[in-house]
């Protein structure tokens, strides 16, 4: 079972938001030859240093999921314990989730502010909140997931377990 599907969805979204703050270019008219593809804007400084720290957040997701995964898969502990130490990974990653959602949120703004956005400013700084904030709410989501994780192993034994048959007199 896949623990951050939330997580994942929102690191998603981010990772997607600078794509909302790019002009797309119109695709040409069905009745043209195909031409070659046109040549990628080179990225700003901002937004390759943005990429960057979006691959190393990435990154980090993944090692507190493989963290996260290993603590609830481990049979040696009990609810309380394996709640316990979720809670202490996800609290080691929270500020990187909190510094992130903040860094997103500055980079669609400040792109918000280029004379090329001003249609489309609006949009972008609610897209810019809305963004920041899933991101920084990653580490509730992540607990939320891990606990009915918990929840549903613990019931899957007495689940699992066969009902005894009763007794039938002879």
């Amino acid at each position: 079972m896949r623990l951050l599907s939330s997580a994942a969805a929102a690191a998603v979204l981010a990772f997607a938001a600078p794509a909302l703050a790019q002009e797309t270019v119109p695709p040409a008219p069905p009745a043209q030859a195909p031409a070659a593809a046109p040549a990628e804007a080179p990225k700003s400084p901002e937004e390759a240093a943005l990429e960057a720290k979006g691959q190393a957040f990435e990154a980090q997701i993944e090692q507190m999921s493989a963290e996260l995964q290993a603590v609830v898969e481990d049979d040696s502990k009990d609810a309380a314990a394996k709640t316990a130490e979720t809670n202490t990974v996800i609290d080691r990653y929270a500020p990187a989730m909190t510094t992130f959602g903040g860094e997103v949120e500055a980079f669609l703004k400040a792109e918000s502010e280029k004379p090329e956005n001003a249609e489309k400013k609006d949009q972008m700084l609610a897209a810019a909140t809305t963004v920041g904030e899933r991101i920084r709410s990653m580490p509730d989501q992540i607990r939320a997931g891990v606990q009915q994780a918990i929840a549903a192993q613990a019931a899957a034994p007495a689940a699992a377990a066969p009902a005894e048959a009763p007794a039938t007199p002879q």
